[in-house]
């Protein structure tokens, strides 16, 4: 252990000490003593030092729970400390060794203890910009690996060597400055910080090497090696399996040959019978040999006949097929969330099957007509029937039957609530309708509930501090909605004379708050599905209001009647205060981001369950995934995102059958 790593390690336990002793000990003892308790006795005299004990142990644990990222920050800041090199030479190293053992040739080395040969090896000593050209799968980027840690292994020897990184071209787009997108892309895989990343661009600190040219539009990759030409960078390498390096101005190129026939038999005879299946099907059919040509392609065969004997349908489809067919669960429904997160990764141009979603316009245009339609058409007016039931019920009950009823008649007024999607899928649609009942009556019930609660609260305060409340809030909402302040003020008169007569009375103000709280809940549902809908691709413009729904709303008023509630005629000022809060949707319904991506997640549910860790570790386990939920290659990825899961998992299921004519599960 360096000391670096031991001074670490020393702060860390400190930092728990301390903590324990501030948060579980000092902290309790001296509130204790702060609210007329009384301090243990086993500190006799010094109770007294127990606020500045207090207050020195936070001290010095805010002061080592900041040393770590305050001294990053610091040195950072000083790019000729050479802390900054063996940083991030560290990380470059964990880099490259967590993408090795996440590697396909890893999974196969692991398997069945060989790996293919990729040669010939990079040069270390870069003059020319150096270009690894190869067929997809051929080892271009195992070599680049390969002299990632040779190069690491110089610079730690030498610190005049410039630092290696791998970086993928993939994400960079032509509208992006390269070097700005460069400097950002340091900083998210290398934690290298934007000062130090342009300093050590300018000053020729680092050995870049490109992955990934062929992952960007073919019109961008001329401009791409153009910008990489004009870095002027000591060491540069670039993968590519096109002819697109040739417009580089000088370079010299490094042809990794596939895979020969004598190289496949030494591998296929050192598994031993493990894969005689493999040696069967390519002695059965001699053009295959053609097809298994590289790397990539012999480690997905290895892998989908190490369990014995397969049925040969192409590479992709043979190893995907038999490594499903091996597992357990649905095949349709496990490749569908492969084909998603395959989809989401190819858009953001990596190889990571994440479980969380990313923003919604990323995938929302992979999700199918039926979903939308039962959000949309079912959910979305269960929710808001729900919430004008459950509105007027508690409206009803707190204030009368009559205020009820205007609520359920201002029902009428949401403008954004209906959406023309597609009518598909009718046979799901009641259990979506349910829930989004059931769901929009207990929200808004509560928050109705809430706001009643709160407009009580107000009542005990000063009369003079209530007479002020109703105006203001009245004015606010005419401002809201008008924009205009002289129209604002003619809103605000109407409940100021209303409150001069009855007073801030406790039904003026419960009404208040309940519309308030109500009505904003809804604009904020209303606006949030607005904005979901209007990311669909293709869909229309949100329609006008469900004119149905004041009938919902009747519907909880005669509940309310059905429980007691009176009529009250004569409740003015309860009127008047439920009217100016509820005034205060049109002004919420508005796309409120985070509600819409929230809103959005359970159109993914068709494609991708709950249960989604659960899914991508079923699928590591099978080997479809790799180490770190990572898919083996761009093709694998690309592929699962072409399929069709209804017809390759039926292709799995008629696998498994065979596999298993009793019934049991397989296993690999």
């Amino acid at each position: 252990m360096d000391h670096r790593r031991l001074a670490r390690t020393s702060r860390l336990i400190a930092l728990i000490g301390a903590g324990g002793v501030t948060c579980l000990v000092l902290l309790p003892i001296t509130f204790n003593a702060a609210t007329g308790g009384s301090a243990p006795r086993v500190l006799g005299p010094y109770a007294t030092w127990l606020w500045p004990a207090l207050v020195l142990l936070t001290a010095i644990t805010a002061a080592l729970a900041a040393w770590d990222p305050l001294s990053a920050a610091l040195v950072q800041r000083r790019p000729a400390h050479p802390a900054n090199r063996t940083a991030a030479l560290e990380r470059v190293e964990r880099y490259v060794r967590a993408r090795r053992e996440g590697s396909l040739a890893e999974q196969v080395r692991l398997k069945l203890g060989v790996v293919p040969r990729v040669g010939p090896g990079l040069p270390t000593r870069v003059r020319a910009p150096l270009v690894v050209h190869g067929e997809p799968g051929a080892g271009k980027t195992s070599l680049l690996l390969d002299l990632a840690e040779a190069l690491l292994e110089r610079a730690r020897a030498d610190p005049d060597r410039p630092v290696p990184v791998v970086v993928d071209l993939g994400s960079w787009r032509r509208d992006d400055d390269f070097g700005e997108w460069l400097v950002r892309a340091l900083a998210r895989r290398y934690r290298i910080g934007g000062r130090l990343g342009r300093t050590w661009l300018r000053d020729r600190r680092l050995a870049v090497l490109f992955d990934g040219l062929d992952e960007l539009p073919p019109a961008d990759r001329a401009d791409c090696l153009a910008w990489i030409t004009a870095l002027k960078l000591p060491q540069v390498v670039v993968c590519c399996s096109t002819d697109d390096y040739e417009r580089l101005p000088r370079y010299d190129v490094v042809h990794v040959e596939p895979l020969r026939r004598n190289d496949l038999q030494e591998l296929i005879a050192s598994c031993g019978p493990r894969l005689d299946g493999l040696r069967e099907a390519l002695d059965k059919s001699p053009d295959l040999w053609d097809e298994v040509r590289t790397p990539l392609a012999f480690g997905l065969l290895a892998l989908a006949y190490r369990a014995g004997r397969a049925e040969y349908r192409g590479v992709l489809d043979t190893y995907l097929v038999e490594s499903a067919a091996r597992g357990p669960g649905r095949a349709e429904r496990a490749l569908r969330a492969l084909r998603f997160v395959a989809r989401i990764a190819r858009r953001r141009v990596d190889l990571v099957a994440r479980h969380r979603l990313p923003p919604r316009r990323v995938w929302l245009d992979f999700v199918g007509p039926a979903v939308v339609w039962r959000l949309f058409r079912r959910a979305v007016p269960g929710a808001l029937a729900g919430a004008a039931t459950a509105l007027c019920l508690v409206v009803g009950l707190r204030l009368g039957v009559v205020a009820a009823g205007v609520a359920a008649v201002a029902a009428a007024g949401l403008s954004r609530g209906r959406f023309a999607a597609p009518a598909v899928a009718r046979s799901r649609g009641a259990r979506w309708a349910a829930a989004g009942f059931v769901l929009g009556a207990v929200g808004v019930g509560a928050v109705a509930v809430l706001g009643d609660r709160l407009g009580g609260l107000v009542a005990r305060w000063p009369v003079w501090l209530g007479y002020a409340v109703v105006p203001v809030v009245a004015y606010l909402v005419g401002l809201g909605l008008t924009r205009d302040r002289y129209w604002a003020v003619a809103c605000a008169l109407v409940p100021a004379v209303v409150t001069v007569f009855t007073g801030p009375s406790a039904d003026l103000l419960a009404g208040l708050g309940t519309g308030l709280a109500a009505g904003a809940a809804v604009g904020v549902l209303a606006g949030g599905l607005t904005g979901v809908w209007e990311s669909l691709p293709g869909r229309p413009a949100a329609g006008g209001g469900l004119r149905w729904l004041p009938v919902a709303g009747l519907v909880g008023a005669g509940l309310a009647a059905a429980l007691g509630a009176g009529v009250r005629w004569q409740a003015v000022d309860a009127l008047t205060g439920l009217v100016v809060g509820l005034a205060v949707t049109p002004r919420c319904t508005r796309s409120w981001e985070p509600v819409a991506e929230l809103l959005a997640k359970p159109l993914a549910l068709d494609e991708f369950p709950l249960r989604r860790k659960a899914v991508l570790q079923a699928a590591r386990d099978r080997v479809l995934l790799v180490d770190d939920h990572r898919f083996p290659h761009a093709a694998v990825r690309d592929h699962l995102a072409e399929c069709d899961p209804v017809d390759l998992g039926a292709t799995v299921e008629r696998r498994r059958a065979a596999l298993d004519p009793t019934g049991s599960r397989p296993t690999a």
